[in-house]
Order: C-alpha cells, then sequence, then structure tokens
C-alpha cells in the first residue's frame, strides 16, 4: 500500500468518526439539559440561585410540585444532526420559568356552589348548583415570581462543552 492509500484510508476514517460523533451528540445534549432541569426542580433553584419563597407558610410541599405534571413535562422535542430542541408541553410552564404576569377578567357567577353541611366534608363543595344571586368578582394581575428550571446559564454551558469535547476525543480514540 502507498502512502497516499494511507493518508487517503486515514482521513476517511477520520470523517466517518466525526460524522458518528455529530450524529450522537443531540442525543447527549438533550438528556444532559433534561437532567439539568429535572436537579434544579430537585434543588428548587437554577443552578444554585434559590427560587423564591412560596407566601404560604403552611404548605410545606416542594415549590413547582403538586401534581408533578411540570416536573415531569421537560422533554426532547427536535433531535437531529447539529440541532437539540428541548422544551416543555405545559401551557403554564412558561408562566413558571420566565414570572409572568396572569391577568384576570371581571366575571360574575349567577349560581351559588353547594356545600356539604354535615360530617366529615363539612365546608366543602358539593356535586351540582343552585340558583341564586351567585358572586362577582374583580378583574385583577397576579405577578408570578420567577422560579426558573429551564434555560441557558454558563454552567450549563461549561458542562456541555465539557461532553462536546469528551464524545470528540472518544470518537477519535481509535484512528
Amino acid at each position: 500500500m502507498s502512502n497516499q492509500q494511507n493518508i487517503e484510508q486515514f482521513f476517511h476514517a477520520f470523517q466517518q468518526k466525526i460524522e458518528q460523533a455529530q450524529q450522537r451528540l443531540p442525543d447527549i445534549i438533550g438528556t444532559e439539559v433534561l437532567n439539568s432541569a429535572l436537579d434544579n426542580f430537585r434543588d428548587e433553584s437554577f443552578f444554585g440561585d434559590k427560587w423564591p419563597a412560596r407566601k404560604d407558610k403552611k404548605n410545606t410541599r416542594k415549590l413547582l410540585v403538586k401534581t408533578g405534571a411540570l416536573q415531569r413535562s421537560p422533554r426532547v422535542i427536535r433531535s437531529q444532526p447539529g440541532l437539540v430542541t428541548v422544551g416543555s408541553d405545559v401551557p403554564y410552564a412558561s408562566v413558571h420559568n420566565n414570572g409572568e404576569e396572569i391577568s384576570r377578567n371581571a366575571r360574575s357567577e349567577t349560581f351559588i356552589r353547594n356545600r356539604h353541611t354535615k360530617g366529615k366534608k363539612k365546608g366543602l363543595f358539593s356535586r351540582g348548583i343552585t340558583r341564586g344571586q351567585g358572586f362577582s368578582f374583580k378583574a385583577y394581575t397576579y405577578s408570578m415570581p420567577r422560579r426558573r428550571f429551564f434555560g441557558a446559564h454558563p454552567k450549563l454551558k461549561e458542562h456541555l462543552q465539557q461532553i462536546i469535547k469528551e464524545e470528540f476525543q472518544n470518537a477519535l480514540k481509535g484512528i
């Protein structure tokens, strides 16, 4: 085999290894971003920046976790070579992540909700409604505190760069 053929063979193998690494990277990066979001939920912080405390001090459950739907919602939406899109399909995820303002319009109800009058459920709502004067509610806005669990952060960027570097180094080891 001539020297020219060896060089061509080396560069062909080199190119194949690089392409294989580029094919694997979006899935790996997407998984790492999802893991960082889950870590943020577990730590109740965004890479060490603690989330604002809940106003209701009696409620002791973890922040942003009631049913667990928001915590389970982060997923890889699209993954292709050179691009990975990670997001959440829960409609209120952006409100919590970005700290947006919620506006409610004025409304009135022309009925009264039935309540239990005896037993363990006394005071709780029961099924059905009764005609009556009802209630009126004023319009209001509520500013949701920003509790980030997704997004760009220098620590995440540094971690992803390290993973990319390791992936390419592992791919090129065999050459």
